[in-house]
């Protein structure tokens, strides 16, 4: 079997599973509202409030933001190892988007990776995010792994969270998206390799 293929196929299944993680979570969010605030007539212990608002974007987004792109990063990395293209163990998503873009300029892949990691396609929660805390989503995305930036400076990740309809807005849109970008790539793996499937 083609050596490309298989190496391909092993990122593929990774970072489609990582993405599959994020779609389900962010349909949860969506259903229950992103709630983060209670109204009751009684008073609630820390253990029932964390439990009503779980499905929540205070609760998820850092963990979910770090599985969205290491979804991303994971992808792009099989398609580029489809064309035998050595990957320099590289993370940074704007190289990798790059360099998948020199290979696939006409993929229907390109938006969806263009929206979530150019600065200028940045929906409004990432958008203003990164322009508060001046980074780009490659300093953001290894933040997301070390809970700092490589230099040591930290984030606060306030202006993520408590975001209320507009956090389901954004996880409705990024649940869409992924559901999108899968169907997209496999179809576009399988005419990569029409004599395997």
């Amino acid at each position: 079997m083609n050596i490309d293929y298989l190496k391909a196929l092993g990122f593929w299944t990774v970072g489609i599973q990582y993405l599959h993680l994020v779609q389900a979570v962010s349909s949860e969010i969506c259903q229950q509202g992103n709630v983060h605030v209670l109204i009751l007539d009684e008073t609630i212990s820390s253990e029932q409030y964390d439990e009503k608002t779980k499905w929540s974007d205070h609760a998820l987004i850092l963990p979910l933001l770090f599985n969205f792109y290491h979804g991303l990063e994971v992808l792009m990395k099989g398609f580029l190892s489809a064309r035998g293209l050595s990957l320099k163990n590289s993370h940074k998503l704007s190289d990798l988007l790059k360099n998948f873009k020199n290979e696939y300029p006409t993929s229907n892949l390109v938006p969806f990776f263009e929206k979530y990691i150019e600065q200028a396609h940045l929906p409004s929660i990432l958008s203003d995010f990164c322009k508060s805390s001046n980074i780009t989503i490659d300093d953001y995305y290894q933040a997301l792994k070390y809970g700092e930036e490589t230099s040591g400076k930290q984030y606060q990740h306030y202006p993520l969270k408590y975001k209320d309809e507009k956090g389901v807005s954004f996880f409705s849109d990024l649940r869409n998206d992924i559901e999108l970008i899968r169907k997209e790539s496999v179809s576009f793996g399988r005419q990569m390799f029409p004599d395997i499937y």
